[in-house]
Order: structure tokens, then C-alpha cells, then sequence
């Protein structure tokens, strides 16, 4: 990710904001991106969490935290994501359990299943890769492309509240994220490396060192996942 999560600041009136009104803020290549009300909007009324989406919050949690300054707005922010995959989920297809060795072990005997992993192989994905992924159930799959696209929008929405164009905002978001899908790879990449490509671009623009000639890098292919998939050919991801 090419921003880095910046402390609240409530201002300087004497009234101390509540989480609700306190602003959230964001930097995207260096551009600082503060937004007011997203959390008003996370508040709402929810059953009891069960012990898997229990334990799906400690696991998002760091995660969220990342770019969210508190652990409260974390909290409200996992529990938006939750009720929207859940919403999701209602409306799906069911799938088996473990699909990731259903689907290496019926590669080469179905020809849909082949052809989908052969597409994912061109960006290196491994077996074990496809296996870790789409063993996870889908209340994980699902939160973690909730947040990959909450993160994204929110910079997008906020950037065009700045005077930017649509146009100039999607531009600046290709900047800032790589972007994933399961059917369009042509434009994104596959959700099977993303544990991978987010640690490798977070250790880049971690790191004092490099981060400013990693950003250069970005710039001149245009976008992460075009730098992404130059180094995926490089053999360097």
C-alpha cells in the first residue's frame, strides 16, 4: 500500500469529539485524506457474534488497525464488513468445504475447473496458494475483499470531495492499491497471491530506504499491480 495510517485529530474546539464525529484520516502519496461521519454510519443494531466471527475479529483486527488509528473504529469498520459479507453470503450459491483441494484434485478431469487455474498460473500462483485460499470459508474470503474494496472507496470518495475528477481519482487509487478479482483477471490480479503482494508492497514503502524510488517505480508502469506484475515476470514476487 503506498498510504500510511496518520493519528485523529479532533481540532482545536475545547469539545472532545465523539467516535462518531472524530475524523479518520489516511495518506496516499503523501496526500493526507480525512473523512468525517464514516463511522456514524457503522453503528447499528446486531445479534450476538458466534465464535468463528469472534475469532474472525481477532484475526482482522491488526489488520484494520493498520489504517485505522483506534482499536474502536477498527471494531465498528470489521463489524460493517461482517454484515455485508453476511448479506452476501445469503444470496450465494452454497459451495463444499475446502474447495481449494476440490479443485486441485479435479483439474485435469474438468475442463471449467482447468481452465480457471490455468489463468491464475500465469501470475505464478502456486498450488498451495490456490489450496490456502479457497479453503477458507466464506465469511473469511468474503471480509477480506470487503476490506480491500473499503479501503480503496474510501480514498476514491474522499479524493473527489478534494476537487479531484472521477477520472483523476481512480487514477490516483491505482496508485495507492492493488486491486483483486476472481473472474476478470485481465485487469486484476488474483486473490490467491494477495497475502503475498500486500507484505511484498508493504515492506518496500516500509522501508525508509527504498520507499521514495518504489513510489517512482509505481508512477512510471502507472499503477501497483502493473509494477506488481513486472515483478511477478522479473521472478523478484
Amino acid at each position: 500500500m503506498t498510504y500510511a495510517p496518520l493519528q485523529n485529530d479532533a481540532g482545536s474546539s475545547s469539545k472532545e469529539l465523539t467516535l462518531k464525529e472524530r475524523p479518520v484520516s489516511y495518506k496516499c502519496n503523501g496526500n493526507e485524506v480525512q473523512f468525517m461521519g464514516l463511522l456514524s454510519r457503522l453503528f447499528s443494531k446486531k445479534s450476538p457474534p458466534s465464535l468463528r466471527e469472534q475469532e474472525l475479529e481477532r484475526q482482522f483486527l491488526p489488520i484494520i488497525m493498520k489504517d485505522i488509528a483506534t482499536k474502536e473504529q477498527a471494531q465498528l469498520i470489521f463489524q460493517k464488513l461482517l454484515k455485508e459479507v453476511k448479506a452476501d453470503i445469503v444470496s450465494e450459491s452454497d459451495l463444499p468445504a475446502n474447495m481449494g483441494d476440490y479443485f486441485l484434485k479435479t483439474e485435469k478431469s474438468n475442463p471449467r475447473i482447468h481452465k480457471m487455474l490455468e489463468k491464475r498460473r500465469l501470475f505464478g500462483v502456486s498450488d498451495e496458494e490456490i489450496r490456502q485460499w479457497w479453503n477458507k470459508d466464506k465469511l473469511e474470503r468474503g471480509l477480506i475483499k470487503k476490506f480491500s474494496e473499503f479501503q480503496r472507496m474510501a480514498i476514491y470518495s474522499m479524493l473527489k470531495k478534494q476537487g479531484m475528477s472521477a477520472k483523476e481519482a481512480g487514477k490516483e487509487v491505482k496508485m495507492c492499491f492493488p486491486t483483486y478479482g476472481e473472474k476478470d483477471l485481465s485487469l486484476h490480479l488474483p486473490y490467491e497471491i494477495k497475502e503475498k503482494v500486500d507484505n511484498y508492497i508493504y515492506g518496500l514503502l516500509s522501508n525508509p530506504q527504498i520507499s521514495a524510488s518504489t513510489r517512482q517505480e509505481i508512477q512510471a508502469v502507472g499503477s501497483v499491480n502493473a509494477f506488481v506484475v513486472e515483478k511477478l515476470e522479473q521472478g523478484l514476487l
